[in-house]
């Protein structure tokens, strides 16, 4: 019998995991569990040569009950030997497979091509050599490894005579197992995402494009959420091309332009348009109709924006769609309070009316999203100006909101946006009582959202006036809450002096398409596609698999980097090479925690901002180097 607590494991699940783990403890495996477990097993190794490296072959293949859904490969030394090994939790045959052999071939088939391509033994190497750092680089191998995994698994059970239904009912199985993630996120995973996973493994080029498009579409959202609008215009464009009939992409294309004009929107600008404080509006979460079935107005990206929501529209009429579309005549209202050519109250009374009809439905009402329905109520608000119901019922809706895990920071930005509007409706009132609120209101406003915002300026003006007004005295800018050291919204793309757009994540294939072939592509770790793309002209350097992980900005004609505010309009900056040191600092703060930390190579430091996701690289004081990536903890330290 082996001594579990003498020896020493190396395990690969749909993820990896090296070290020594100690004797477990499992709950009762029925023989129907094995039984599964074990026909599925005799049948792909059946057609299945040996390997290369191993000693001991075929792996002893368990069932386990760790009381989670994976499944997991790996070796064991034994008397000098390798042994290799894969368990298969219980939750994976009852609950993804559904004790369907069909289903589970593909999951099996998985865990013995990390067996077939030594995988652990890889992760092994690359820890010997690099040690524990190099984080980006070690998960982007790690990917790597899934998706070649996934492809033996794949090729392996067609071979065994299993079907594209198992494979198919095997991916929805585990994507909706656990929480989803989006290509992006996936950066700092060593798993892609399930999407990204079946769109490699289709070769029909419908099935492919469908699953890719779903891809495209959550990392969009993400980048909505997250107010990194340029690069969630990419992505809807990606899938609308792809998908001309999703009305959700072109809704979401339509909200991700529009917002961009609002970036461009300053202080004079809103001052002309004479409205209250807009907040973020509504976008789609899910493409339903995708699953398996500088300053100034920018005139252009204005239109741009209402063609989507006009082309989301249409396809509305044209396909006969239920859904009411209350989130895009919405947007469309707030588009028109905002027109390049001067607010167009006609039009946009004309869709907050076809909204709010809509909305005298209870039943449609409590299907909407408070937080968007809020949004809607702040956003009419602003232009109608707010009634004691108005205001009360959004305050209701904000509570209920506030309920809904990671809502947090979007129910305080429109919160602040509330109190901006109703202290702005007050001071019509010329009643002492309503004044004073009204002031304690600015104040609350002004303390709570960053001066960075072009709001921001609107309201010191107006609380000033009511303060003298009232005969009180005003507090003084500097007394109210400045912006702070890591109130910036991330980086995740590069805007290149043409105007293409270099967006992490993004497929290489795109990125060739978009830039050409590089100049050089040279290799990073030996044995994977890590490769840097280099473009000298354009004085970047991608590093890049199948998707973009960094963007590294060396060359004489690198362009600036924008780094901006959050908020709408929010207050925006430019890095570039040949900066002094001193003004980076002077921009970011001295009280910034930046980390030393290597990026590439195990003998170059980077400075790294982690949560801006930019690091720099000094010669001389200044800035030689720049890189935009998402660079993962290291949870090791």
């Amino acid at each position: 019998m082996i001594n579990l607590r003498k020896t020493l494991f190396y395990m690969l699940f749909l993820g990896m995991f090296i070290g020594t783990l100690p004797e477990r403890s499992f709950g009762e495996i029925t023989d129907k569990h094995r039984e599964v477990v074990d026909r599925v097993t005799k049948r792909l190794l059946a057609v299945m040569e040996q390997p290369e490296g191993w000693k001991v072959w075929p792996p002893k293949v368990t069932v386990i009950d760790p009381g989670f859904a994976n499944a997991f490969a790996g070796f064991r030394t034994e008397d000098g030997v390798e042994v290799p090994f894969i368990e298969v939790t219980v939750d994976t045959i009852e609950k993804i497979a559904k004790f369907d052999e069909e289903t589970l071939a593909f999951t099996i088939g998985h865990e013995l091509g990390h067996l077939y391509y030594r995988h652990s033994h890889k992760k092994i190497e690359f820890f010997q050599k690099f040690g524990n750092d190099l984080q980006m680089v070690r998960l982007a191998t790690d990917r790597e490894k899934e998706l070649e995994a996934d492809l033996f698994g794949m090729q392996l059970a067609f071979k065994a005579g299993y079907t594209r239904r198992g494979l198919v009912s095997d991916l929805n199985g585990w994507r909706g197992s656990g929480p989803p993630y989006c290509r992006f996120e996936g950066l700092k995973l060593n798993h892609p995402s399930w999407e990204d996973r079946a769109g490699y493994l289709f070769d029909d080029e419908r099935t492919k494009a469908m699953w890719q498009s779903l891809s495209s579409f959550q990392t969009g959202v993400m980048f909505l959420q997250n107010q990194h609008y340029p690069h969630a215009e990419i992505c809807f464009r990606n899938v609308t091309e792809d998908f001309p009939e999703c009305y959700e992409a072109w809704a979401n294309l339509g909200y991700a332009l529009l917002m961009q004009y609002c970036d461009g929107l300053d202080e004079k600008d809103l001052r002309n348009f004479d409205v209250g404080h807009l907040v973020v509006g509504g976008f789609y979460r899910r493409p339903d109709s995708l699953e398996p079935a500088v300053r100034g107005v920018d005139e252009k990206l204005w239109f741009e924006a209402v063609g989507a929501f006009r082309e989301a529209l249409r396809l509305k009429e044209r396909l006969q769609l239920k859904d009411p579309f209350l989130m895009v005549k919405a947007n469309l209202a707030v588009a028109y309070l905002i027109h390049p050519g001067g607010k167009d109250v006609g039009q946009a009374e004309r869709w907050f009316d076809e909204v709010f009809t809509a909305l005298k439905d209870e039943q449609l009402a409590k299907t909407l999203d408070p937080l968007v329905h809020a949004s809607i109520l702040i956003n009419s608000g602003s232009a109608r100006g707010f009634s004691p119901e108005l205001m009360t019922s959004t305050l209701q809706l904000l509570a209920k909101a506030k309920t809904v895990r990671g809502n947090g920071e979007a129910v305080k930005a429109m919160e602040s946006a509330l109190r901006f509007n109703q202290a702005r409706t007050l001071t019509a009132n010329t009643e002492t009582e309503k004044q004073e609120t009204a002031l304690k209101l600015f104040e609350e406003y002004l303390n709570g959202m960053t001066a960075a915002s072009s709001w921001w300026p609107i309201a010191y003006d107006d609380y000033v006036v009511l303060a003298k007004a009232a005969g009180v005295k005003p507090k003084a800018k500097s007394e109210f809450r400045k912006p702070g050291i890591k109130d910036w919204r991330p980086v995740t793309a590069v805007k290149l002096a043409d105007g293409k757009v270099i967006g992490l994540s993004q497929s290489l294939k795109q990125l060739i398409d978009d830039l050409g072939p590089a100049d050089v592509e040279i290799p990073v770790v030996e044995g994977t596609n890590l490769k840097y793309y280099k473009y000298t002209d354009l004085g970047i350097t991608v590093l890049a698999t199948r998707e973009v992980l960094a963007v590294i900005l060396d060359g004489k004609a690198a362009p600036a980097i924008t780094v901006r505010r959050p908020g709408l309009g929010g207050e925006s900056i430019k890095v570039s090479l040949g900066m002094p040191s001193a003004e980076i600092k002077k921009q970011f703060g001295d009280d910034w925690d930046v980390e030393l930390a290597h990026l590439f190579d195990v003998k170059e430091y980077h400075q790294l901002y982690r949560d801006l996701g930019l690091a720099v690289q000094y010669d001389n004081g200044v800035v030689k180097e720049l890189v935009v990536a998402v660079v993962p903890v290291n949870e090791s330290r």
